[in-house]
């Protein structure tokens, strides 16, 4: 009788391999990944873009790294390359949230470029607008998220919508009540709502409840002066 232990070793084998998940990305790629958001966090910036570039060499599907180069070439300041980057990041993971976060604060820098240095109010408000877009899309994946909410609510108040900025900024204070700065970014926000819009339309209440109280005193004084006559 042939024994059986080769096939069955061969058939253990095989399902160990299948039950393992996929190793992810080389050791070398995640080493280089680490030294560059240890780089980033020490301000050291072009050592963190030459770590994620070369980790990106080895691994160009390392959607992470390419989110972390953006980071990274936002804070340096190279706009147009950080949102290159994102881009590349989103086109890998679209379900990547950290990465529409970082897409819209891009996109801000590139929006207040046009508004303040390059004077395109146009141009910038397309930037700002995508700005929204993409922290929408991060709350979409993660409805509970407050960082999202919260940049979302900031990018709203810079595009003058402030109604659905206070808006925003109370889901924040609903999902975390202890989120740095809230109130005063809402009271910021509501103070510049109150300050372009007219009086008429802000104490309309008031306005409207006293013309209601006039005609009702003009309403009784006549029917008080028909009845003398």
């Amino acid at each position: 009788m042939k024994h059986q232990y080769p096939f069955l070793i061969v058939v253990l084998l095989a399902l160990f391999f299948l039950s393992v998940p996929a190793s992810g990305y080389s050791p070398d790629a995640v080493t280089l990944y680490e030294q560059g958001t240890a780089s980033v966090a020490a301000g050291n910036l072009s050592d963190a873009i030459a770590a994620f570039d070369q980790a990106l060499l080895l691994e160009p599907e390392y959607y992470e790294a390419w989110d972390a180069r953006a980071d990274a070439l936002n804070r340096d300041g190279q706009f147009s390359r950080a949102l290159e980057s994102s881009s590349r990041a989103l086109a890998l993971n679209s379900s990547y949230l950290p990465g529409w976060i970082n897409r819209g604060q891009i996109l801000y820098n590139l929006g207040y470029v046009y508004e303040d240095q390059k004077k395109d109010t146009v141009k910038a408000n397309e930037y700002y607008l995508q700005q929204v877009q993409a922290f929408e899309k991060a709350i979409a994946l993660d409805p509970t998220n407050a960082d999202a909410w919260f940049n979302k609510a900031y990018a709203l108040a810079g595009l003058k919508r402030y109604d659905e900025a206070i808006a925003a900024f109370d889901t924040v204070k609903e999902l975390n009540p202890a989120y740095p700065k809230i109130d005063k970014n809402r009271e910021i926000a509501r103070q510049l709502r109150d300050s372009v819009t007219p009086f008429y339309v802000t104490y309309a209440p008031v306005i409207v409840g006293i013309a209601a109280i006039i005609s009702g005193i003009l309403f009784w004084a006549l029917i008080l002066r028909e009845k003398e006559e």
